[in-house]
């Protein structure tokens, strides 16, 4: 697998513009899921901006309720509600009661399964997943199933600012259309997603920039008794973004102002601590004694 990142890098640093499709191209269909819930406003922003542009086609399939935090959770053992949903920005919706990753597997296998899209966008998710976030994220979640079912994916999130917390989804979903005109023009190679994280002030953006996934601690990542009651102890989580990283990630990137663009791909295999297990003899073939 070869990353073009010589091709995909360059097409981002000259974004700055939206280059709509010719009249002669076929629609580019995309599927909008999100884990923030169908009635999320940075999931109507996304389609508001495709559906302007008569290059797109879009299809939303989104959770029927909020469902951040849930990682890459599948439902299989229950019934799952599909309802047709009021139109969102404009394109045809469904939703669906169940976890993000489940919703896109619902959405490419039942409601667009004679109609199968290009590409999946999840989001734009209230809040950012950068660094070690994107293991616990569902929308995350929701993209890296598109890419496990051969489907080109995207994940879009948007920083909040604590003390200002108004999200400005439509600055993002306007920077968001530009990267989805390259990633259209320049195909993702098979089983990568892109993980990206707009800042809080996005109008502000310095652009886009290439980033590895910053694996810093969180400022704050544990859980507390809250309450107790009746013998019962009710815990909840306390959490903060991390406050510092190596140069070149996503979490670096971010705080100088980019929207950080990171290339996530489904083989989690530690390669290159590989030689020093089997130096150690790990793997080696153990017989069982009785």
């Amino acid at each position: 697998m070869v990353w073009r990142s010589t091709t995909i890098l360059a097409s981002l640093v000259l974004l700055t513009g939206c280059a709509a499709a010719t009249e002669a191209e076929v629609p580019f269909h995309v599927m909008l899921v999100n884990d923030d819930g169908i009635d999320s406003p940075g999931l109507a922003a996304v389609a508001a901006v495709l559906t302007a542009d008569p290059g797109y086609r879009v299809t939303v399939v989104g959770p029927a309720e909020q469902q951040s935090g849930v990682g890459h959770a599948i439902i299989i053992r229950r019934e799952i509600a599909l309802k047709p949903h009021d139109q969102i920005g404009g394109a045809p919706a469904w939703s669906v009661d169940a976890t993000p990753a489940t919703v896109t597997a619902v959405g490419l296998t039942v409601v667009l399964a004679d109609d199968p899209p290009d590409l999946v966008i999840s989001g734009i998710n209230k809040g950012e997943n950068i660094g070690r976030a994107a293991w616990y994220s569902g929308t995350l979640g929701a993209a890296r199933e598109a890419v496990l079912r051969g489907v080109p994916a995207i994940a879009l999130s948007l920083e909040l600012d604590w003390e200002d917390p108004k999200p400005d989804w439509q600055a993002a979903a306007e920077w968001t259309k530009p990267l989805i005109d390259t990633v259209r023009q320049n195909p993702l190679p098979e089983g990568i997603l892109l993980n990206v994280n707009f800042p809080a002030d996005t109008k502000a953006a310095r652009g886009y920039r290439l980033a590895s996934m910053g694996l810093a601690p969180d400022g704050v990542s544990r859980y507390e008794v809250d309450r107790v009651e009746d013998g019962v102890r009710f815990v909840t989580s306390r959490w903060a973004p991390p406050e510092g990283d190596e140069a070149g990630t996503d979490i670096t990137a971010m705080a100088a102002g980019f929207i950080p663009v990171t290339p996530l791909g489904l083989d989690q295999t530690a390669y290159t601590e590989l030689p020093e297990l089997i130096e150690i003899g790990i793997g080696r073939t153990i017989e069982h004694q009785d």
